[in-house]
């Protein structure tokens, strides 16, 4: 069995994220390994937004300032999650990028040289019908790396 050195998590701030971040600290402790905790700010979000905005005023709406906007709370946000749910022996990463999420998670793997990479098989989605959501799907289909997809489910 391959030795787990390097281990993604892909955090999407949805409902699952704690146990996802948790779930992965635990398996780093275990190893040891570090932990790349990996949010990616939709590049389709924010042409959405852009074009939106376009109709109402033409200065009410930067995409660069919004995407730095954004970075700035994802990154105080995870940072926050780290601290709480990584136990502190785990040398943890905070990684924040933008555009396609299963793109820019797969290029974390792939940059950084992950061996193990989390995530949950339901994200931000309401639709409870689809078995996994459209980011997990693409990544189950393209992660060069193993893949510990959990399938929590919040209480209701």
């Amino acid at each position: 069995m391959k030795t787990i050195k390097k281990i993604a998590v892909g955090i999407d701030f949805s409902a699952y994220s704690q146990e996802v971040l948790k779930y992965a600290g635990e398996i780093a402790q275990l190893h040891p390994a570090e932990i790349f905790a990996i949010n990616v700010i939709n590049r389709r979000q924010v042409e959405y937004l852009d074009a939106a905005m376009d109709n109402e005023s033409s200065d009410s709406f930067s995409p660069e300032k919004y995407i730095g906007d954004e970075r700035k709370q994802r990154e105080a946000e995870l940072a926050e999650m780290v601290k709480q749910w990584i136990p502190q022996s785990v040398s943890s990463h905070i990684i924040i990028r933008n555009g396609i999420p299963f793109e820019e998670i797969l290029m974390v793997v792939k940059d950084e040289k992950v061996d193990l990479l989390v995530i949950n098989s339901k994200g931000r989605s309401t639709f409870r019908d689809y078995m996994f959501g459209t980011t997990a799907e693409k990544i189950f289909r393209h992660c060069p790396v193993s893949l510990l997809s959990l399938n929590l489910t919040i209480n209701q």
